[in-house]
């Protein structure tokens, strides 16, 4: 199974990223059943894939050997369902790069719609390269 939470890049800079997506049904099967709901993790993931995005401009290779290492201050605001269109925009948080770790800020909002600007979800975010995410003895 291969999730894809990124539609289009909408704008990128050395420092931040902003990605949108449009949520499907498919997103959300068994989550509830006659009641879809975006699950959680999946806005989470989300704002990881962009995060590898962002990482990759500055560092080769990173986006496809990257995995997601820690989360803190994650803040679910708004229910998400199938139609809804989300931007994530990633912050690169310093020191950038350190010892293949890389740490950024997410922010997420709806796009469009009645609903337009207001906050999805939002977390500090760790990832790591696989050579440095083993737990070492």
């Amino acid at each position: 199974m291969e999730w894809r939470f990124i539609d289009k890049i909408l704008e990128k800079t050395d420092s931040h990223l902003l990605a949108i997506y449009a949520w499907k049904e498919e997103d959300c099967a068994g989550h509830f059943p006659g009641n879809p709901v975006v699950p959680g993790i999946k806005l989470v993931e989300m704002a990881c894939q962009a995060g590898a995005v962002l990482w990759s401009l500055r560092e080769s290779g990173a986006e496809k050997n990257s995995f997601f290492r820690s989360i803190e201050n994650a803040l679910f605001k708004k229910t998400v369902r199938p139609g809804d269109i989300v931007t994530v925009k990633v912050f690169v948080q310093e020191p950038f790069s350190e010892n293949g770790f890389f740490s950024f800020r997410a922010e997420s909002f709806f796009y469009g719609g009645a609903k337009d600007g207001e906050g999805v979800f939002s977390a500090a975010l760790r990832l790591a390269r696989q050579d440095c995410f083993e737990v070492k003895k």
